[in-house]
């Protein structure tokens, strides 16, 4: 009996250690949906949109930018999203890009916060499913 107990305690270790994988790929998926719906989910489960961009005369030969989705002049931003630290109980999610910080937060010269790296409740459902589901096959072993 204590043979299948020690062998639980370390398939549930080891199923553990991934978790922080699993939740930053879950952060780099909710990001890419941020940037798709153009807003975030807040704690309520509602989307907010972003802020738009300033208005900027057109120039002759250019695409108003208002036209173009908000954070995606290049798609750099949106690319950038990535796991940049991980252990087997912690995860970060960041990017490289120099702008990346003052969008997803503000700053002081007025830009207002368009968080783009968020964890709306909807898929931090999904993710207590799927890691509760994990660990209930581990039991039906």
């Amino acid at each position: 009996m204590s043979n299948g107990l020690e062998q639980f305690g370390r398939d549930l270790r080891s199923y553990l250690k991934t978790v922080p994988q699993v939740l930053g790929r879950a952060v780099m998926q909710e990001s890419a949906d941020n940037f798709r719906r153009q807003g975030y989910e807040n704690d309520a489960g509602v989307v907010v949109p972003w802020a738009p961009r300033k208005v900027v005369a057109k120039r002759k030969g250019r695409t108003n930018p208002r036209q173009r989705a908000i954070l995606v002049k290049s798609g750099r931003l949106r690319r950038s999203v990535r796991i940049v630290a991980a252990t087997a109980t912690s995860v970060t999610v960041g990017s490289s890009e120099t702008y990346a910080e003052p969008q997803q937060d503000g700053n002081t010269r007025g830009l207002q916060a368009r968080p783009f790296i968020t964890l709306g409740p909807s898929a931090r459902n999904k993710l207590i499913k799927k890691i509760s589901a994990g660990i209930t096959g581990l039991v039906g072993r």
